[in-house]
């Protein structure tokens, strides 16, 4: 099997994975709302939505409307900024922060089941390729 034929393995093992519910679950967690989620309860004091924008790398306009549907859900607050009220912060509510673990929480334990299923040494082998792969992908 050559390089090429590795990658079109690679493309349709990956097109497997988005049918499975755990890696479904994980790509949810990594991405749109729940992504912001997770930004937003790592920098707890609140964040300026142009910096969620760069940070999850879509437009103003989709941070608005997700910001929107989270603020609707009661996931999150938005105030002025005290150093300049023109500014508008984004922090999580109780009840985003909740939702968080609780998505957090049921990811991790289907990995888990995952892995341990895979047993510990393929698991490590696996995690250890997964982070070569990243770092030869973010050159």
């Amino acid at each position: 099997m050559d390089y090429e034929e590795m990658a079109v393995e690679l493309l349709k093992l990956r097109a497997e994975q988005l049918k499975s519910v755990v890696w479904r679950q994980t790509a949810k967690l990594t991405q749109g709302e729940l992504l912001a989620l997770y930004y937003l309860q790592e920098h707890d004091g609140g964040v300026y939505p142009r910096e969620l924008s760069d940070e999850l790398s879509v437009s103003t306009a989709r941070i608005a409307a997700m910001l929107r549907d989270m603020e609707e859900k009661g996931w999150i607050v938005r105030r002025e900024a005290l150093s300049d009220n023109r500014h508008i912060l984004v922090s999580l509510t109780d009840e985003g922060r909740g939702e968080m673990r609780r998505r957090r929480e049921q990811t991790l334990s289907s990995l888990s089941d995952a892995l341990k299923a895979l047993g510990l040494e393929d698991s490590a082998e696996l995690i250890r390729i997964l982070k070569r792969m990243n770092e030869i992908c973010s050159k």
